[in-house]
């Protein structure tokens, strides 16, 4: 089995050639009118010089609407009903006086075939026969009940999955496909979006140029910058608005600054420059350094209102056009300005807020903090809010009802909106892991930040480079080719003589048989698509050019945000009066295309209907029908640079248009064309404009209601555009005028739609076409429009009202369900026969505008309202905007009651959060407590502390900072580490076990409680890792290993370190006077005082091997560096409820100052395995503490990675 998406088109074109017509409206129609004179020739089977009373009958049009399958199938049952209409065959009659049109079936008194959506399937199927074997042979076809093609109709109606599961599974690959490649273009787009949010954080990394103590605060550069371009430039545009004042004499010239205006630029220029000596007096104007702060912000504001001041009195002095024109015109070029400024500013502050939202995410993720995925912090939180709140926002949603409804294009808009910064967010994340994470691939562990995003850049411009170019790669990325395969086979492919439907066609087994199988001749070009000329109708296939912005082309509507395009083999019809002619060459398509277009519904431009948040939505769920084609003219009007990206790189802008459903319609070199409901449903739009005699619509739409939504858009649109006038009859007008008593076919009255029990309902209407001049005054030509909608009634088949009785929709379910089961098939074509078969010619010969021009005496036309609201007015008495006291007091408590019940789960959710927080802080309060009382008696000459007080007293030192702590407890814990410190410098009493329990306690209790606050995360926004002369160092190694100069990387390498010692499980001990590393470790001696080493892992699982380490570093090096007990930061920072330090990579030494760097290359040879092998030249990393830090002598920190981490990244 091929392909869904592979498609073929009939090569063989039309025998007969038609001069190309010129871009002309009314050529078309003179064009149009020889063409129909033939095609009833032909139906009669005349000569050319012969002459017949049916060359002059009135034009008849038939429409079917949109609707999808349910139309589709419904407007089919209408069709055969129509073709079954017939006598005695014309080619049966000798004399050519005796030939009629109708004689074959009623479908040869139609000139126009106009389809929309779903009612194309059928147009199209009717047209592909027509266009092989003729009308009389295509009506034949449909006439027949066992025919081959009804057959093959009926057994497809599964059209979207006419084979099962086999099908399905197609489908699927075929949308996840389209999916993949909506996401892999938004992935490359994020890229440089991505690339423009971290630029200053880039730089600030690579180069440190900016002092993280003043800026810090700011969280973001994007943010100071904003301000200081909005305090540049907001306030002086403002200023100069109002300074820009009118004069009591219109016409004067240069009219120069009063007196007040000088004296208020005199004081701000004052101001400003008290206020730039007073801070340049302090020192504070220090971009660099201190970032902006309000004073500087302030100094921008003044200055901005001087220039802004002068500007515009300078202008308003020197102009030589009248003062009010001079004072209009520069408030308007003031206030584009400003909105220009605001939403630089705006931008600028997203990009900000991106940069930094995506940096709290990806510190979280880093950190390993699992609330993000619903665990145990803000996540569980919100599942307990939502369960709590579930009951009285679905309480609440009922009691809203339909004023509800209306807020979901709304919510959508917001919800869609809310998705895509999420997915934005989510992309950012995932490069500013990429490109600052310390940790990310073992082969990008030493590229420094810049050469990550250098990378990406690089991939960025590659795609762009490869793709840019191929503007069809918008229209394969969507599921339109597999929706055009589909319908093709399904409804076009019985007119193809290759599938051998038709007797005396040629067609193998699997091509009869198989909808699934491709087979050439299926679908054919556009320009070859002529049924007229085989005496059918003149095919109208309906599209929607979309269109949200305006333009210069007069076609922009605000409300529509689109206008009809109609397809013929002749051209396209743009809007009320535009053609546009197809020339040799032109991308005209093929039927399929074009058919398939007409009924794209699920589109990110849908006309009227579009919205940011739909297109969103479509967008990204990959469900884009919508097709892009070239214009047949280049007739946009563009700028250099807009036409060279139209030009060079279309795929990104036509995908960036649906997802932000931004489109130009005929103002750009490609048209995004989406379903031709998206303007007008009905079909009758063209047959308007054409101003047709007798017209007879399919109504098919999804209205059980019987609100009559499209005919009500078709009689706006048809008075906007055209100046034409619809009118319905009322069932008991109708019945004065006309005589269709006891007939088959009742004309109703809209209202009475839903309640037809007589026989089947149709709705009359007069047209008034726009006035024109004439002999004897002005007059407006009138014509018949009659609506033909699935309705009920009493006489239809038992199977057909058995299935409206199982199902309540029926006839008017929802489009959405496009795979119709056999019973619903033949109940919607059932139905439609019924109505095509009671269609006859002399019941249609009673009304105006069928046999002769049409002159209506309507008097009383009928309203366009629903049955419920006949049945509301009739059975109150109040109006249906004032409800009784009693449904209002009944709502009212409704509402209290939901809203007393969300205030008080609110209120549930809040106490929960109480109690937590309160049994935190009495857990606290007795550590605090124990741990007095068991140091109440430390001596710091011969101190006593038992181990588990010194375990209590670590644990309750970590709780510093932390929320579960009163202030009153953390004042106490201060006091007593301050009393600690103390003892802890007293020296020991001359005994042996004093000396021996002031060592311990020393390297215990003493050394936590001097502890200095740690760089707990290898992960900070202002305080990188690498220092620049590190990164430049890395640059350079990774050049010389791209460029094969590998032997150069060791003389490359910043920081030398020795061999490493063996796995320290393993470690010799030896006296330290003896040991070969005394000299390095020498180092360590600060004057008097031994060197501080604080370990410090990030899980429990690595404490066995930082225990190994730290009592091999005591043993041999005891009297050089003092080692604090292991401590664990993630531990830590749970106790405090802070986030998670993210870990080192690798083993990690951090200087707390730079002199004990040479401390830290000797304590490096004690790091063995797991964390250290001997084949890694980078098992070690020593860094400083960021400038701002106190420097405290002697404090070194060494954090060890998670020993899993660690195994992992020493594999070679």
């Amino acid at each position: 089995m091929k392909p869904d998406d592979a498609s073929t088109s009939d090569t063989s074109h039309a025998t007969s050639s038609a001069p190309t017509l010129p871009d002309d409206w009314q050529a078309l129609r003179e064009a149009e009118q020889l063409a129909l004179q033939a095609r009833r020739r032909r139906a009669l089977g005349l000569a050319d010089d012969e002459t017949h009373p049916a060359l002059k009958l009135p034009s008849v049009g038939l429409a079917l609407s949109g609707g999808g399958v349910r139309s589709a199938t419904f407007a089919l049952g209408l069709l055969r009903g129509l073709a079954q209409n017939h006598g005695q065959p014309n080619s049966e009659r000798a004399d050519p006086a005796d030939r009629s049109l109708v004689a074959d079936g009623m479908l040869g008194r139609v000139d126009y075939l106009s389809t929309v959506s779903g009612g194309g399937y059928t147009g199209a199927m009717f047209g592909r026969l027509v266009n092989a074997f003729g009308l009389q042979q295509a009506q034949a076809l449909l006439a027949r009940s066992d025919s081959p093609v009804l057959q093959w109709l009926r057994r497809n109606g599964r059209y979207l999955s006419p084979a099962g599961s086999r099908d399905i599974g197609i489908a699927v690959v075929t949308y996840l496909r389209a999916w993949l490649a909506i996401h892999t273009e938004f992935m490359f787009a994020c890229m440089l979006l991505g690339l423009l949010v971290i630029a200053p954080h880039l730089w600030q990394h690579s180069t440190q140029q900016l002092d993280p103590q003043g800026w810090e605060r700011w969280f973001t550069p994007w943010w100071p910058v904003a301000l200081a371009l909005w305090a540049a430039t907001a306030p002086g545009l403002v200023a100069g608005y109002w300074a820009a004042r009118d004069t009591h004499d219109p016409d004067a010239r240069a009219v120069g600054p009063g007196w007040r205006d000088v004296v208020f630029v005199t004081a701000m220029a004052f101001a400003a420059w008290l206020l730039l000596r007073e801070l340049r007096s302090g020192s504070t104007v220090n971009p660099v350094q201190d970032a902006l702060d309000w004073a500087t912000a302030a100094l921008l504001a003044l200055l901005s209102i001087v220039v802004g001041q002068l500007f515009v009195q300078a202008r308003l002095a020197l102009g030589r056009e009248p003062h009010a024109l001079a004072v209009a015109r520069l408030r308007n070029q003031l206030t584009r300005w400003l909105k220009a400024a605001t939403l630089v500013v705006v931008a600028i502050g997203g990009l900000g807020a991106l940069d930094r939202a995506s940096w709290w995410v990806l510190e979280e993720l880093q950190s390993g903090n699992q609330w993000l995925w619903g665990g145990v912090g803000f996540g569980g939180l919100v599942v307990l809010v939502l369960r709590r709140l579930a009951q009285p926002l679905q309480q609440m949603a009922a009691e809203a009802g339909a004023r509800a409804r209306g807020w979901l294009p709304r919510l959508m808009d917001v919800g869609s909106l809310v998705g895509l910064l999420a997915l934005v967010t989510a992309w950012l994340v995932m490069l500013q892991w990429f490109v600052f994470a310390p940790d990310t691939f073992s082969a990008l562990r030493e590229v420094p930040a810049w050469m990550r995003a250098l990378l990406i850049g690089g991939l960025w411009l590659g795609w762009i480079v490869l793709t840019a170019g191929n503007a069809q790669m918008a229209n394969t990325s969507s599921l339109h080719s597999f929706y055009r395969a589909r319908l093709t086979r399904a409804y076009l492919a019985v007119g193809n003589p290759r599938r051998g439907l038709v007797a005396g066609t040629e067609g193998g087994p699997v091509a009869r048989g198989d909808v699934t199988s491709v087979v050439d001749g299926d679908d054919t070009a556009l320009d070859s698509y002529r049924p007229e000329s085989r005496g059918g109708p003149i095919h109208l296939v309906n599209t929607c050019l979309n269109q949200t912005r305006d333009d210069q082309s007069g076609l922009y509507n605000a409300d529509r945000k689109g206008t009809a395009v109609t397809a013929t083999w002749r051209g396209l019809e743009i809007g009320p009066d535009e053609f546009v002619a197809l020339q040799p060459g032109d991308d005209t398509g093929t039927l399929g295309r074009w058919i398939a277009v007409s009924g794209a519904a699920a589109s990110p431009g849908a006309g009227s209907y579009t919205s940011r948040g739909l297109a969103l939505l479509v967008y990204f769920l990959g469900v884009r029908l919508g097709h892009w084609v070239r214009a047949p003219r280049d007739s946009a009007q563009l700028r250099w640079l807009s036409r060279l990206a139209w030009r060079f790189a279309p795929k990104p802008l036509m995908l960036a248009s649906e997802a932000s459903a931004t489109f130009y319609g005929v103002e750009r070199p490609w048209w995004y064309l989406s379903d031709g409901g998206h303007f007008e449903n009905s079909g009758i739009y063209p047959l308007l404009k054409r101003e047709t005699d007798f017209m007879v619509l399919a109504d098919g739409s999804c209205d059980g209601d019987y609100c009559f939504g499209d005919i009500e858009n078709l009689v706006r649109k048809a008075r906007i555009d055209f100046g034409a006038e619809i009118d319905f009859y009322t069932r008991e007008e109708a019945q004065h005028l006309f005589s269709l008593a006891g007939s088959d076919l009742t004309v109703l009255s809209p209202e009475h739609m839903a309640d037809n029990h007589s026989s089947r309902g149709v709705l009359l209407a007069r047209v008034r076409y726009r006035e024109r001049a004439g002999p004897r005054g002005p007059w407006r030509p009138e014509a018949t429009l009659l609506v033909v909608k699935p309705n009920l009634h009493d006489a239809l088949d038992v199977d057909l009202l058995a299935y409206a009785r199982q199902h309540e929709g029926f006839p008017h379910e929802s489009t959405g369900d496009q795979s119709f089961d056999e019973a619903q098939w033949e109940s919607y074509h059932r139905l439609g026969e019924d109505f095509g078969r009671a269609l006859h010619d002399t019941w249609l010969a009673q009304l105006p505008g069928w046999r002769s021009p049409a002159r209506h005496g309507l008097r009383v036309a009928a309203r366009l309202r629903s049955a419920d609201d006949e049945v509301a007015v009739g059975s109150k008495t109040e109006p249906l905007w004032r409800r009784t006291a009693k449904a209002t007091a009944l709502t009212t408590t409704l509402g209290v009651g939901a809203s007393g019940t969300l205030l008080l789960s609110m209120w549930q959710v809040q106490e929960q959060l109480q109690r937590n927080r309160t049994d935190q802080q009495t857990e606290a309060r007795v550590l605090f407590t124990e741990v007095s009382k068991a140091l109440q008696d430390f001596n710091g000459r011969c101190p006593k502390v038992a181990e588990h007080v010194v375990t209590q007293a670590s644990l309750l030192f970590d709780l510093r900072g932390s929320p579960a702590m009163r202030p009153l407890e953390r004042a106490g814990v201060e006091r007593l580490a301050g009393r600690i410190a103390d003892e802890c410098r007293k020296d020991a009493d001359p005994s042996a076990d004093c000396v021996a329990a002031s060592q311990r306690l020393r390297n215990d209790l003493c050394a936590v409680v001097q502890k200095p606050p740690t760089e707990n995360t290898a992960f900070s926004y202002w305080h990188p890792g690498t220092s620049p002369d590190e990164q430049a160092v890395a640059a350079r190694r990774v050049w010389l290993g791209l460029t094969g100069r590998a032997s150069q990387l060791a003389s490359a390498a910043h920081v030398e370190l020795p061999a490493p010692m063996p796995p320290v499980a393993a470690a010799p001990v030896e006296s330290p006077l003896n040991s070969p590393e005394k000299a390095n470790l020498g180092a360590c001696r600060q004057g008097d005082e031994r060197s501080t080493l604080y370990i410090e892992i990030y899980d429990e699982a690595s404490r066995e091997a930082a225990s190994a380490l730290r009592q091999a570093i005591q043993q041999q090096a005891d009297v050089l560096v003092q080692v604090a007990p292991i401590d664990n930061a993630a531990r830590n920072a749970e106790l405090r409820q802070q986030r998670r330090p993210v870990p080192w990579p690798v083993p990690t030494f951090v200087l707390h100052d730079p002199a004990g760097r040479e401390c830290a290359l000797a304590l490096s040879r004690f790091i063995g395995e797991p964390w250290v092998t001997p084949t890694r030249i980078d098992g070690v990393w020593i860094r400083e503490r960021r400038r701002s830090a106190v420097p405290r002598p002697g404090v070194i920190e060494l954090w060890l990675p998670p020993v899993l981490v660690a195994g992992q990244s020493a594999e070679p």
